[in-house]
């Protein structure tokens, strides 16, 4: 049976104010092209290029968060190759000294189990230019080149479309959460290239190189499409070529670019310009303090402390801006605040009016910026008490939350202002769910009968009627004594 076995190298591009080697801006941003450039990231001869300590303070937090080890020592070489995107003629690159070795990543796969996948190294290099094909000429914008680029490079322990992609998404989570790079793949800012081979034997196969890798999507696809391209070809007999190939999403295919090049061909030679990088077991730990939380470290906390469900995890795992605003109304909650613990309920509630009725605000206002701004922590904790009290129905404390994230408004004044109180009195009460009855005798004979769906659809009969001022656990209290 024929194994895939694949590898990732993923390059990404550092968060910092200028670029690797110049003083030049580094704003991904930037529109206007060859606007952010000097003779040193133009090539230019007798410009000499300096170390950025941003940059290098930036790929250490990212091997720390990677469980890797940081190398003391490190140095810059010189990677030849002649490409219109790069002006020098050689990149400055690492290779036998990165500056990040042998760490690791656990991601979650659909099935329930926990992958480890290896990292051989991290290092730092120079982004090159950015080619612009406008019919039949090519154009160069140099803002991108010797922008600051991480390449991570992982070992061959990668079996599944599935893993490669849930390995990226992971790393991303934990680029942003550290703010080491934006990690846009649509903006290029994370991109990623695929190893794959195909064996039936413990030794690996010819290793086929495809690049243009600019979502997890793509990720995905490309190595599903790969690994059937090559299964093909080794079941009819013939043999797979080691090459670069490129993905084309249109299409969903992968075609051939370029015979794929060994390390030996770039001539790697330390660079002349640069000193070699001594990193001291202090500076590694003055760095290390700077780590935040990990997307896993907030996984077993919120599981933990909340007992939150692995899909709402999941969700504020990838929103961390509502993360922070669930954990600030968590602590505005009147059982939190007295004895840093809540029923369960409490916390589900809280979480899923989060989860589902404030988030869908929020994708439909295309202004949004900051929760916080909209409403306050004490007002949404406020509006959740509301609801545990049964003093509102679920439905007006939808109708509360649109109108506190439109006004900035506090949830007691709304329900004031909007004539939204419960109906409290019995009599109205009763009332409001006969006259439900006699409109509705078919569904009265039905729950008789045994039906119990009969007897919720009477319940949101009434609630409808009564314009949800009636909370479910009364209505379902009087149509009992009533029927």
């Amino acid at each position: 049976m024929l194994k895939p076995t694949i590898g990732l190298e993923i390059h990404i591009e550092a968060k910092t104010n200028s670029k690797m080697f110049c003083s030049c801006k580094n704003d991904p941003e930037e529109k206007e092209p060859n606007k952010n450039i000097c003779p040193v990231c133009l090539g230019h001869p007798g410009a000499l290029p300096t170390i950025n300590r941003e940059a290098i303070e930036k790929i250490i937090l990212a091997g720390l968060a990677l469980n890797c080890e940081i190398k003391n020592y490190s140095r810059f070489d010189r990677k030849s190759y002649f490409y219109p995107d790069l002006p020098k003629g050689y990149q400055i690159s690492q290779f036998d000294f990165p500056i990040c070795k042998d760490g690791y990543l656990d991601v979650h796969l659909d099935d329930g189990t926990i992958k480890r996948i290896r990292i051989n190294r991290i290092h730092m290099e120079e982004d090159t230019a950015r080619l612009v094909h406008e019919g039949p000429s090519t154009l160069v914008d140099f803002n991108r080149s010797s922008v600051p680029l991480m390449e991570l490079v992982t070992e061959p322990d990668i079996n599944s479309a599935e893993e490669a992609k849930k390995f990226a998404q992971e790393l991303q989570l934990i680029l942003k959460y550290n703010d080491i790079s934006g990690a846009n793949m649509e903006k290029g800012q994370m991109r990623c290239e695929v190893n794959i081979s195909l064996s039936d034997t413990e030794k690996l196969g010819t290793k086929v190189e495809v690049k243009n890798l600019n979502s997890f999507k793509a990720v995905e696809k490309s190595i599903e499409y790969e690994i059937k391209r090559q299964k093909e070809i080794i079941e009819k007999g013939g043999k797979v070529k080691q090459e670069t190939r490129g993905w084309y999403d249109d299409k969903q295919i992968t075609m051939d670019q370029r015979e794929k090049e060994d390390a030996f061909e770039y001539r790697y030679f330390p660079d002349p310009d640069l000193p070699p990088l001594n990193i001291s077991d202090e500076e590694i730990e003055k760095i290390k303090k700077r780590l935040v939380e990990l997307p896993e470290q907030k996984r077993k906390r919120f599981k933990e402390e909340y007992n939150l469900d692995d899909k709402s995890i999941e969700f504020y795992i990838n929103e961390p801006s509502l993360a922070d605003y669930f954990e600030k109304v968590i602590s505005e909650l009147d059982c939190w605040k007295k004895h840093k613990n809540c029923e369960k309920d409490s916390i589900k509630i809280c979480s899923n009016y989060i989860v589902t009725d404030l988030q869908a605000i929020i994708k439909n206002d295309p202004d949004f910026a900051s929760i916080d701004e909209r409403i306050t922590p004490e007002n949404f904790a406020e509006l959740i008490s509301m609801l545990e009290n049964n003093e509102i129905s679920s439905n007006i404390a939808k109708i509360i939350l649109l109108e506190m994230y439109k006004t900035k408004g506090d949830p007691s004044n709304i329900l004031k202002e909007k004539g939204l109180s419960q109906i409290t009195d019995d009599s109205e009460i009763e009332s409001i769910v006969k006259s439900v009855i006699e409109e509705n005798t078919k569904a009265v004979s039905d729950y008789k009968a045994g039906k119990t769906n009969s007897f919720m659809f009477l319940v949101g009969q009434v609630m409808a009627k009564s314009k949800g001022k009636i909370t479910p656990q009364k209505a379902e209290e009087i149509i009992k004594k009533l029927i």
